[in-house]
């Protein structure tokens, strides 16, 4: 929050009488008990509430059940990033609509594990008198316990077009913690998101989205996690133009990371208290200056568990696609999609990181909620292994973090000028890049000239990010790339080993700066590299992908400047297609122009039951695409025989449809098909008859200009043939 913000809220508040807290009362909705009370002024640092089941007149002898900052109980991030006059919008006490709090109201929200009731006092600060009639509830407050029929909810704040982007709907939400010392012990229908000193904490939200989405399909959900010192706002629909956030075909979710509590005794509570959007010490205590850890204590994921919350929240009440959920983030917030992608792979469809350092790995001090970076301390998580996932792993692309062997695709940007700390560029950066190339993980690495920020593209020269409009900055990094593309329950080509194709550029030894005889000042491994998603094949016994490297770009460095280029290709998450460590496996590489069979060879199944085939070449598109086949059974390595000849698509290029004229052999029914870039437009099912044939593509509608494929498959052949649509 700005200062300017700040003291324009304590103004207001200031406004109202002054009072010690009064009017305490509480009712039970949507799952959780909602304690309101009239704050007094000047505000308490601290607010705590207390329970129990019979009247009492000191917290002596009740059970603290929360204790919140001022920042908190008066919901601070909603005034910030929405309105300074803002107040939290809660179920109402009557059952019908919403109850909204004045601005000298506090609000503390507790969650039940078990049918009751309980009286609930507030005091300030470490007071401990609780007066009937002033600070304590008139009555036993009531309350239920039914995950299923009546869960906990997140709550509208807010709703506005965003500030950054005509066409897109913004919406503000809230919810509310539930903090318990064993983060075991979670509600059917709510995790543990929290220690018990942080029980009832506020957790803010936006999600944004074109204000022409359709709904009536199942659509993406993209994931963007702000940087150390940021918030929400500043990933609504068109913010960071730089990489173009805005969505297209699905919504975008911003989380604002922040957890108030002392941090050592020299940085008091503030909204500016990051979690790495991954979680905090299990003994915690943020009420006291003197709580540097002095012994290993165990991180427990709560922020990540808040995230992976609102997801399934927003899958329950909107119609998102669970299996095309997407993160991003820059500096902390590339370390927190690093993680979480990693902590949870099955989980995500892609992962965009822009310059993660890969997390604090080297001794520099204790962290009040981290504890020491070298020797790092555990955490909560479990590898595949069955270890313990210790905290400076979740941060790199080396260790694995989950029972899953896979991790989503990843899509990876840092840059050589970038001096900021933690997230520099240095040696172990470098380290991650050829170490991760190296395990055919599924990670596309790039890296530039520019600074830290996304934004300093254009001081630099930046071969990335040169400038605001489309044909000034890569398209890869784009929200709506993958929300377009991918899937987690789909699997894909992992392109490995791009450093040993002397072709590529390398990126040095992690010197900071350019022009300094240190690598190349920018390159890409994988990144030139794409695939048609719609064409994969995942069967039992086959597996098949069509590969290219980009030569159709708006921005001229996504264009590959390369004939071709050689590397490994390991199955990703591969669906039905998973023979077992030591099988004998054919492959062959063919060109669906031509029918050609440019590769072909055996390999053996690797340990863990990965399959690598080794030395693929793939061409630019212009030259030649490539369709990949592996099977258990030889695949046969002469072309088979023509059932088409002559085909051609005339005229083309066109801007109306174009007709697909060929000679056939014999009559037979084939299928018909039409892909973009992004995927399969269409398929329809076409009979052919002997002679020749003529097909207008009047069938698959209207569509925008652009690069197509038009495929006919027939008699055991796919016959393709380009199309450019002006």
């Amino acid at each position: 929050m700005s200062r300017k913000t700040l003291l324009l809220f304590l103004f207001l508040i200031a406004a109202a009488p002054i009072f010690s807290q009064t009017n305490v009362r509480a009712w039970y909705a949507d799952g959780q008990v909602w304690v309101v009370w009239e704050a007094e002024f000047p505000l308490p640092d601290w607010y705590a509430v207390y329970a129990k089941p019979t009247a009492f007149t000191s917290t002596n002898d009740a059970t603290r059940v929360g204790k919140l900052h001022k920042f908190e109980y008066s919901c601070i991030a909603l005034k910030e990033q929405v309105d300074t006059l803002a107040t939290p919008r809660i179920p109402s006490p009557t059952g019908v609509g919403k109850y909204q709090l004045q601005l000298n109201e506090a609000l503390f929200v507790f969650t039940p594990h078990q049918p009751g009731a309980l009286f609930f006092a507030v005091v300030a600060d470490d007071e401990t008198a609780v007066d009937a009639g002033q600070n304590i509830t008139t009555s036993a407050v009531p309350f239920d316990y039914d995950p299923v029929n009546d869960p906990v909810e997140c709550h509208l704040q807010a709703m506005f077009p965003s500030p950054f982007a005509a066409g897109y709907t913004c919406m503000a939400f809230l919810m509310w913690a539930d903090g318990r010392q064993n983060q075991w012990e979670n509600r059917p229908d709510f995790p543990v998101m929290a220690n018990a000193a942080k029980n009832g904490m506020p957790g803010f939200f936006f999600i944004s989205f074109p204000n022409d989405i359709d709904t009536t399909q199942p659509f993406p959900l993209s994931v963007w996690l702000h940087g150390g010192g940021g918030t929400a706002r500043q990933s609504l629909a068109g913010s960071r133009a730089e990489v173009n956030i805005k969505p297209e075909q699905g919504i975008l979710l911003a989380h604002n990371d922040d957890m108030m509590g002392w941090r050592g005794a020299d940085v008091p509570p503030n909204p500016e208290q990051p979690t790495w959007h991954f979680g905090w010490r299990k003994n915690y205590d943020p009420f006291i200056t003197d709580n540097l850890p002095t012994a290993p204590d165990t991180i427990v994921n709560y922020t990540q568990r808040r995230y992976l919350w609102i997801d399934s929240w927003l899958i329950r009440n909107y119609n998102i696609d669970p299996s095309r959920i997407h993160i991003h983030g820059h500096s902390m917030g590339s370390v927190g999609t690093t993680a979480l992608a990693k902590c949870y792979p099955g989980h995500y469809a892609s992962a965009t990181i822009f310059n993660n350092g890969f997390g604090p790995h080297e001794p520099s001090g204790v962290n009040a909620l981290l504890g020491e970076p070298a020797p790092a301390y555990p955490t909560n998580l479990i590898n595949r292994n069955g270890e313990t996932v210790y905290l400076n792993q979740v941060w790199n692309l080396i260790d694995n973090c989950a029972e899953k062997r896979d991790l989503p695709l990843f899509r990876h940007w840092h840059s050589k000028n970038d001096d900021n700390g933690t997230m520099r560029w240095d040696a172990y950066v470098i380290e991650n890049y050829r170490k991760a190339d190296s395990l055919g993980i599924g990670i596309q690495q790039m890296w530039s000239e520019r600074n830290h920020g996304m934004d300093t593209g254009p001081d630099y020269n930046d071969h990335w990010i040169m400038g605001i409009p489309a044909d000034e900055q890569t398209v890869l990094d784009n929200v709506s790339f993958p929300e377009a593309r991918y899937r987690s329950n789909q699997s894909f080509p992992a392109f490995f080993n791009h450093r040993l194709d002397p072709q590529n550029n390398d990126p040095g030894t992690g010197i900071i700066g350019i022009n300094n005889g240190d690598g190349d000042n920018w390159g890409a491994w994988g990144g030139w590299h794409r695939w048609e998603v719609s064409s994969i094949v995942d069967e039992a016994f086959l597996w098949s992908v069509t590969a290219w490297l980009e030569e159709n770009a708006l921005f001229p460095n996504d264009i590959c400047p390369h004939d071709s280029l050689t590397t490994d290709l390991a199955i990703r998450r591969p669906q039905l297609f998973t023979p077992p460590t030591g099988v004998q496996l054919y492959w062959i590489a063919r060109d669906i122009f031509t029918n050609e069979i440019l590769q072909s060879g055996t390999t053996t199944v690797q340990e863990d039951d990965l399959v690598v085939i080794p030395q693929v070449v793939i061409y630019r598109a212009d030259l030649r695409l490539m369709q990949i086949e592996v099977s258990p059974f030889p695949v046969a390595t002469q072309e088979i025989s023509a059932l088409l000849s002559n085909l051609t698509l005339s005229p083309n290029p066109s801007s109306g449809a174009p007709v697909l004229t060929f000679v056939a052999n014999r009559s037979e029914q084939a299928t018909l098909r039409l892909s973009g870039i992004s995927g399969l437009v269409a398929a329809i099912q076409q009979p052919i008859q002997a002679g020749e044939n003529r097909i207008v593509l009047s069938d698959f509608g209207h569509l925008p200009a652009g690069f197509y494929f038009v495929e006919i498959e027939a008699g055991g052949r796919r016959d393709v043939v380009k199309w450019v649509k002006i």
